[in-house]
């Protein structure tokens, strides 16, 4: 499963939403074979209809809107959430080397020297790992969070000459600033739409489409246009979802740029 869903996130959008209603479409016409083939063997042949309302249908219908609703605004929330931690991040980088152009030369050179190497950890490292939602606890991810550790004990012990210790309070202020940033980042990459919640949508509209399949059994046509019509909006809906389930991956996903311009500038 973490396969399928590495290699449907990595897709184009076009090929997505081409996947995403090639199989709604497929599994809605396997759904319709086998409601036909049931209901006959219970004795619903052609042109019978079977008594189910069509208010099966509708409530069905409006549990699965309930359910992509309730993940698309959470996934929405996250994305935007990412992208700000980012940035936020950028920022306090760039807060850290003005206040450090004040410092004595030595501790100037040092705060360069270890936010270029976190910049480089992040990017070369970090942001591969958060691609692949590895949990912000894994080890991986020690070496950024070491390197500003160290920054901050050196800011605070090193500091010196008239009017440092100010200037060494706003720099660790600003530090810790980027490890927030840092945490907010790295945690918001292992979210997204749970397995529960992929569950239940599938299930949801699985049961819809049955309820759709079986109340037009007793005209094919009909039936058929309605299941291709439902399994194109489930497609889009799923579309949706797997657009933007993943804040750090995929076309619409939350890029590196600002902390790859900082590095850029730095080299």
């Amino acid at each position: 499963m973490p396969g399928v869903m590495d290699w449907l996130h990595a897709l184009p959008l076009l090929a997505m939403f081409l996947v995403c209603f090639l199989a709604t479409l497929i599994a809605a016409l396997l759904v319709m074979g086998a409601v036909r083939l049931t209901l006959a063997h219970c004795g619903y042949g052609a042109g019978e209809p079977f008594p189910l309302r069509d208010v099966v249908v509708g409530a069905t219908t409006a549990m699965f809107a309930l359910m992509i609703a309730f993940s698309a605004a959470g996934i929405w929330s996250e994305a935007n959430q990412a992208r700000a931690a980012v940035q936020r991040e950028a920022n306090a980088l760039e807060n850290v080397l003005g206040v450090a152009a004040g410092f004595p030369p030595a501790l100037r050179e040092r705060v360069m020297a270890d936010v270029k190497n976190y910049a480089r950890q992040v990017l070369d490292v970090d942001w591969p790992a958060m691609m692949h939602k590895v949990h912000f606890t894994d080890d991986l991810y020690d070496t950024s969070e070491r390197i500003l550790i160290d920054l901050i004990e050196a800011v605070a012990r090193e500091a010196g000459g008239p009017g440092a210790p100010a200037m060494a309070s706003t720099a660790v202020a600003q530090i810790v600033e980027v490890r927030s940033a840092r945490l907010a980042r790295i945690t918001l990459a292992t979210q997204g739409v749970s397995l529960p919640q992929w569950v239940a949508m599938l299930l949801i509209a699985a049961v819809a489409m049955t309820a759709l399949a079986m109340t037009h059994n007793q005209d094919r046509e009909a039936q058929l246009a309605a299941v291709v019509i439902y399994a194109a909006a489930m497609g889009a809906a799923f579309f949706v979802i797997l657009a933007h389930d993943r804040p750090f991956i995929g076309q619409l996903s939350v890029g590196s740029q600002p902390i790859a311009q900082l590095l850029t500038h730095l080299q």
